[in-house]
C-alpha cells in the first residue's frame, strides 16, 4: 500500500473552488486567488466524486466500483490528485473535525 495514501485515506476532501463550470472535456475551476485551472476528463471525473462527506478511502472504493482500475495505481493517482488540487487551493481536507 502506498505510504502517502495510507496517511491520507481517512481524510475527507472538500471543494474549495469559488466557481466551476464544464467547458467541453474540461472542468474550469476558479480558486480564491482568482486563478483559473482546467481539469482534464480524468480529473473532472475524480472531482465529481468529492462530496465533502466521503473519505479518500471511500473515493477509492467508489472509483474502483465504477471503473476497471488497478488499486495500487489508483491510490497513487488519488494522492497526486489531492496534492495537486490542494496546491492549487481547489480543495481542502478535513481530518479529526479540522480543516487543513
Amino acid at each position: 500500500m502506498n505510504t502517502a495514501y495510507n496517511f491520507l485515506k481517512e481524510y475527507i476532501p472538500i471543494h474549495n473552488a469559488i466557481k466551476t463550470r464544464e467547458d467541453g472535456n474540461f472542468l474550469v475551476a476558479l480558486n480564491r486567488n482568482n486563478e483559473i485551472f482546467y481539469l482534464n476528463g480524468t480529473a473532472r471525473e475524480m472531482w465529481g466524486f468529492i462530496d465533502g462527506i466521503t473519505s479518500v478511502e471511500g473515493l477509492c472504493a467508489k472509483i474502483i466500483s465504477e471503473y476497471d482500475v488497478d488499486r495500487e495505481s489508483l491510490e497513487s493517482d488519488i494522492v497526486n490528485f489531492i496534492r495537486d488540487l490542494q496546491w492549487k487551493k481547489l480543495i481542502r481536507i478535513k481530518t479529526g473535525g479540522k480543516l487543513s
